[in-house]
């Protein structure tokens, strides 16, 4: 006896339960994946950072211990900031630290794309024009202006020695940042309850800009005094602040001790 089959194909209901299914598993493992690539950029960028700690270390290493000076605003005056102090300096910082790392890339973080803002540093050499090629193309990490922005009371530029940081492993020098520059939050927290400390700050409702928007996964990475880097989280900054001080890194800016907020924030150091 012959027999006859008929295939059965699937009905309406059937195909918007298999859809419904795989737009649940794509809801729920799309983050998943977001989150997977951004952690391997925030590795990126910590390694990025603990190369640059690195050559910092060698750079002061050649420099009789001591920190490079970066004050605002800087010497290039092509840059079309002002500038009329002959005694700034006219590199920008990453290209100080070139020669130690012979790889540009390693100053562009992986997680952000925006502006970047130099103030009067020059990214080429100085006096052949912007259009001249840079020696390093970005840099998206800015420094503590606390330890690098001394100008001195007669305008020349003091560099902080290593030495004269009694707490090296505790201060970040430099951190995920589209300025050259970042302010300083003045407070009494983690690192002391005792005490006023400058800690670094992390800028809301615009002055992201200057103080650095979290990218990596509600942090930033931070290159430390002692050459080594780390990633740390913000908190909310106690009491009624500016935008540009609303939150805080435990991460300090210096080793002042201070009896009160008004004595942190006059203090250079």
């Amino acid at each position: 006896m012959m027999h006859s089959y008929r295939s059965r194909g699937f009905t309406l209901i059937e195909l918007l339960v298999v859809i419904a299914i795989i737009a649940i598993l794509a809801a729920i493992l799309f983050p998943v994946f977001a989150q997977a690539r951004e952690s391997a950029r925030k590795t990126q960028c910590l390694s990025n950072t603990r190369q640059i700690g690195t050559a910092v270390m060698m750079y002061i290493q050649d420099y009789d211990e001591t920190f490079f000076v970066q004050p605002w605003p800087g010497g290039c005056a092509e840059t079309g900031y002002f500038t009329n102090n002959p005694n700034q300096p006219r590199q920008h910082w990453a290209t100080m630290l070139y020669p130690y790392i012979k790889n540009g890339g390693i100053f562009d973080c992986p997680s952000y794309s925006g502006t970047t803002f130099i103030a009067a540093y020059a990214l080429w050499e100085c006096g052949r024009g912007q259009n001249s090629p840079r020696i390093v193309p970005f840099v998206e990490y800015g420094l503590n202006e606390v330890i690098f922005g001394n100008a001195g009371a007669n305008g020349v530029p003091i560099p902080t020695p290593l030495a004269k940081l009694q707490e090296a492993a505790s201060i970040g020098i430099i951190a995920d940042n589209t300025y050259i520059y970042s302010w300083r939050v003045c407070m009494v927290g983690p690192a002391d309850s005792q005490n006023f400390r400058k800690y670094w700050p992390e800028g809301r409702n615009g002055w992201e800009f200057y103080q650095g928007r979290p990218r990596h996964q509600g942090g930033m990475n931070f290159v430390y005094a002692d050459g080594h880097a780390k990633w740390a989280r913000a908190a909310d900054s106690p009491g009624n602040r500016p935008d540009y001080e609303k939150g805080y890194y435990p991460v300090l800016m210096s080793d002042g001790r201070f009896p009160n907020q008004a004595a942190c924030e006059n203090s250079p150091d």
